[in-house]
């Protein structure tokens, strides 16, 4: 930190003193305390507040406001300025309201260390001004630009917001040595893409959104409402009605056949639990040896040992035919598999293992289904 900053810092601190230590505080001799600095409970309703959409703590959601930092930036009620420690009275009051948000958002970084990296001539800054000349929030940053990307050091806004991953996939080669890793520090990676408009991501998605709605619209009468029946209402006699005089229900192209057909193939608590249950089977990572029945090619004698084989194909298209109609049969069957691979396996070999190691995920789908039909 230059001997400038020092100063400068220490005079804004000591006119700054209610202001930047009392929390709720928004009055007092100084200025009001910017919401980005004070999210722990300030109550103040200046209209043109950012944190509505930058939401500066990780506990709150995204906000939902419809004043996005681009509309609030067109109206002129926030600018982003990038502020850089030239020793020039403005510059520095901006770098010393952003570090003392940093300060306060980031309570277990030491002080010390955010100041100097925030004074030092080597990071930039963005900072989120309001036009009062509040500093709302912002970024400081290192920019490497031979390298092509930039360092955040420290950030106002929630990293959810952000579009940030803990998942670094920048080549190693181009950071590694340039970016400062610490204990307890996490690193995080946000990647950019230079034809995209960032701040007018949300106005795109809507436009998109709209134009697939229209395709919709054209082929479909989705979007079409009609009126509820008033009959049963008005006559509290009424027990039965034709499906075809309810608005819409002709339009849709309904007939009686296809309520028959739904109502055919409609399945039971019983085999619905039981697709789901062989459904997790296949994907669990011991039921591969099971999969599909054995081939006799390539084991000659395993029908000779094994005289009802059993494998999670042919369990699974019996539950299809819904061949399953009490929970017992069921169980019987999935005890083949495991019964089987362990009668014909040796003791400790992966198969064996694997037979045990799938019996204890059925039988905890089992005790589930029981506790639930109590």
């Amino acid at each position: 930190m230059s001997t400038y900053g020092e100063k400068y810092e220490s005079r804004q601190n000591a006119q700054r003193e209610t202001n930047s230590d009392s929390k709720g505080a928004s009055g007092g001799g100084g200025r009001k305390r910017p919401r980005s600095d004070a999210v722990e409970g300030d109550d103040d309703d200046d209209d043109g507040e950012i944190d509505r959409n930058e939401a500066t703590s990780e506990k709150e959601g995204p906000a939902t406001s419809e004043k996005t930092a681009a509309v609030e930036q067109q109206q002129g009620l926030i600018s982003f300025e990038v502020v850089y420690n030239d020793t020039q009275d403005e510059s520095m009051r901006r770098l010393t309201e952003l570090k003392n948000i940093f300060q306060k958002q980031l309570p277990k970084m030491p002080k010390e260390y955010i100041a100097r990296l925030v004074y030092d001539r080597n990071h930039s800054s963005l900072a989120i001004v309001k036009a009062d000349g509040h500093v709302v929030g912002g970024i400081t940053f290192r920019l490497f630009e031979q390298r092509q990307f930039a360092e955040i050091v420290f950030c106002a806004v929630s990293s959810s917001e952000q579009g940030f991953t803990k998942e670094i996939n920048l080549d190693k080669r181009l950071w590694m040595g340039y970016i400062k890793d610490y204990e307890g520090g996490t690193l995080m990676q946000c990647s950019m893409v230079a034809k995209v408009e960032y701040l007018r991501v949300k106005e795109i998605l809507a436009a998109q959104r709209e134009a697939v709605l229209k395709k919709i619209r054209a082929k479909t009468k989705s979007q079409i409402v009609y009126p509820g029946l008033k009959g049963f209402k008005e006559d509290p006699s009424l027990t039965h009605i034709d499906p075809l005089a309810i608005p819409g229900i002709a339009e849709s192209d309904w007939t009686p056949e296809m309520d028959e057909i739904s109502r055919k193939h409609a399945r039971s608590k019983l085999n619905t639990w039981q697709v789901n249950v062989v459904r997790e089977m296949l994907v669990h990572a011991s039921a591969w040896p099971f999969q599909k029945p054995v081939d006799p090619q390539e084991v000659p004698d395993y029908y000779v040992v094994i005289k009802e084989p059993m494998d999670l194909m042919s369990f699974g298209a019996n539950v299809d035919e819904n061949k399953y109609l009490t929970l017992e049969s069921f169980i019987e069957d999935a005890r083949k598999i495991f019964n089987n691979c362990r009668n014909y396996n040796g003791e400790g070999t992966r198969y064996w293992l694997c037979a045990n190691a799938l019996e204890k995920f059925f039988d905890e789908k089992v005790k589930e289904w029981k506790t639930r039909s109590k």
